[in-house]
């Protein structure tokens, strides 16, 4: 997650300091369940401010007050948001344990949103550890939950990710009709970042394929994207893989258009053996009058 911009940044502090007066009112006034919902909505806001520590302590506290009331929902909350503040400080394995107890917990209350949330979070955890394929198995198991919510956003995220595992074992063609069934759903939301990988996932297979007229298309789109984002990493990564399609397919002046263009991206990245390797190619160009 990326930190907040300022402006969003005060938005969320504003709303930080407010919660913790409801929640001064809610210990005097509230019942033990009505004081943990308060912890809990604490500490998404300390989580979206990245003060992760801030976070566990809030939802540990939750936790007590929801053990108190016997309150299983909030129980499947605490426990989930606990894993999530772990798996944010790389305990992957502390994060495993906590998750699958909220996936239990929002199995039991029937939260097939919830489960389907914990699930998922238990793959990433499963691929930080560097195990691919424990966490495509629980990416299929949150897809089948998602799709039985109609969680279209959530659906098409974990089909770029199970495409990019596949691409890490190189397994194009598999890892391409993921992304191509991920990004129609993404054209029905307004996730334009996961849109943006989607375009550029799929110009990628398409390329490692060698359907290099395939890729471009997608790979334009990325770019325009990640323009719009000023996601400039993202960008450099489209042009040049666009760059390769282009060279590929033998339009050398579209090659040299975004080879160019790559060129102040990866400078303003101090990303120089990159830019040795653009300065090489477009010499080489000109030696050939491309």
């Amino acid at each position: 997650m990326h930190p907040p911009e300022d402006t969003e940044r005060a938005h969320l502090l504003e709303a930080l300091q407010k919660q913790k007066n409801q929640l001064a009112t809610l210990r005097i006034t509230g019942t033990p369940t009505t004081v943990g919902q308060g912890l809990v909505s604490l500490a998404e806001l300390h989580g979206l401010l990245e003060d992760h520590a801030a976070s566990r302590q809030c939802y540990e506290e939750a936790l007590g007050m929801f053990q108190e009331a016997g309150y299983k929902p909030g129980l499947a909350q605490a426990y989930f948001g606990m894993g999530v503040a772990k798996a944010n400080f790389e305990d992957h394995r502390g994060a495993l344990e906590l998750i699958a107890k909220a996936a239990m917990l929002f199995n039991e209350t029937k939260d097939r949103e919830g489960e389907a949330m914990c699930r998922a979070c238990v793959g990433e955890s499963l691929r930080a550890l560097g195990q691919p394929e424990a966490a495509e198995e629980k990416y299929q198991e949150a897809l089948i939950l998602y799709r039985q919510t109609r969680n279209t956003g959530r659906t098409a995220r974990l089909l770029l990710d199970i495409g990019d595992i596949r691409m890490e074992k190189a397994e194009y063609e598999p890892a391409r009709k993921r992304f191509l069934e991920a990004i129609p759903l993404l054209e029905q939301g307004d996730d334009s970042e996961a849109l943006a990988l989607g375009h550029l996932l799929l110009g990628e297979s398409e390329g490692l394929l060698g359907n290099h007229e395939g890729a471009r298309s997608h790979l334009l789109r990325a770019v325009e994207l990640y323009q719009e984002l000023h996601d400039h990493v993202h960008e450099a990564r489209a042009r040049w893989d666009l760059g390769l399609s282009c060279y590929y397919t033998q339009d050398l002046p579209a090659a040299r258009e975004q080879l160019e263009a790559v060129l102040p991206l990866y400078e303003e990245q101090g990303r120089m053996d990159e830019v040795a390797k653009v300065r090489n190619i477009l010499a080489h160009f000109a030696a050939r009058g491309a």
